[in-house]
């Protein structure tokens, strides 16, 4: 829809003033015509002398006093091409002409954004699971007993107890960290 201001008797009586000299308009679609009117009522003829490949529209006589909308249809099977408008005033004594360009409206094809939907997802820390934290726990009391018989002769049982320890700890933590039910 293509909306044209006809503005009459602004400058002085009978005068028109149009805001556009062309209008686009699609094929199939409605060029509205609004005549504004500053002065005395007065009579407006709207006509058309080339434009019946395009409308059914030849002649319209409007007495306008204020604002007067006026619709003119195009026909969807009328394809490329220009026609015409005059728009009169003081029974002929004042002509101005405008051209209305038509064009077969291509579809516009929008196309469809999928919806993001983000969901907040609330990632609580748990604890590990207390059976993925038994190597950590046995490595703890097995330290704690080298420690207290440190003192003693047994060297080559040190270097082997640390060894297992290391092994325990690392079993432990491994395990907690790939456990399902850990979020770490």
């Amino acid at each position: 829809m293509t909306i044209v201001d006809v503005y009459l008797n602004r400058r002085g009586v009978n005068t028109i003033e149009i805001s556009a000299r062309e209008a686009p308009v699609d094929a199939g679609s409605d060029l509205v015509i609004r005549l504004r009117n500053s002065g005395s009522p007065t009579h407006a003829t709207v006509r058309t002398q080339n434009g019946q490949a395009f409308t059914d529209f030849f002649h319209e006589n409007i007495y306008v006093d204020g604002d007067v909308e006026y619709r003119i249809p195009v026909r969807e099977s009328s394809g490329d091409g220009v026609f015409d408008l005059e728009f009169i005033t003081g029974y002929g004594s004042r002509t101005t002409r405008m051209k209305v360009v038509v064009s077969k409206a291509c579809p516009v094809i929008i196309p469809q954004e999928e919806e993001i939907v983000v969901e907040d997802e609330y990632v609580m820390r748990k604890m590990p699971h207390m059976l993925t934290l038994i190597p950590c726990i046995i490595a703890c009391i097995t330290y704690l007993v080298w420690l207290s018989f440190r003192g003693a002769i047994l060297a080559p049982v040190d270097a082997f107890i640390t060894v297992f320890i290391i092994l325990l700890l690392l079993i432990g933590v491994v395990t907690a960290c790939r456990s399902p039910e850990s979020s770490w």
